[in-house]
């Protein structure tokens, strides 16, 4: 298992994440971080809300930047046959 720490970029500020999770490997946490994006985008649309969420950045125990999962990553593939592009 490896500890990656799920940093959310929001339209007014940035949380990083001081904890991590436990992970088999990036393609796992990558999985996991499309998922909860999907929910949150979800629960925004059912509550009317603006969604602030522009990305979760996912690093290394050390910081360092290991990847980026956009609004658009999280997007594509969830309804068929909408491609987005430019969100963020």
């Amino acid at each position: 298992m490896v500890k990656y720490f799920l940093n959310v970029d929001l339209k007014d500020g940035f949380i990083p994440d001081t904890e991590g999770l436990d992970f088999l490997n990036l393609e796992r946490a990558t999985a996991e971080v499309i998922s909860g994006m999907r929910d949150i985008i979800v629960e925004h649309i059912q509550q009317g809300e603006t969604l602030a969420l522009r990305a979760i950045s996912i690093t290394d125990d050390a910081g360092h930047l290991i990847s980026i999962v956009t609004l658009a990553d999280a997007v594509n593939g969830f309804l068929p046959g909408i491609k987005v592009s430019g969100l963020g």
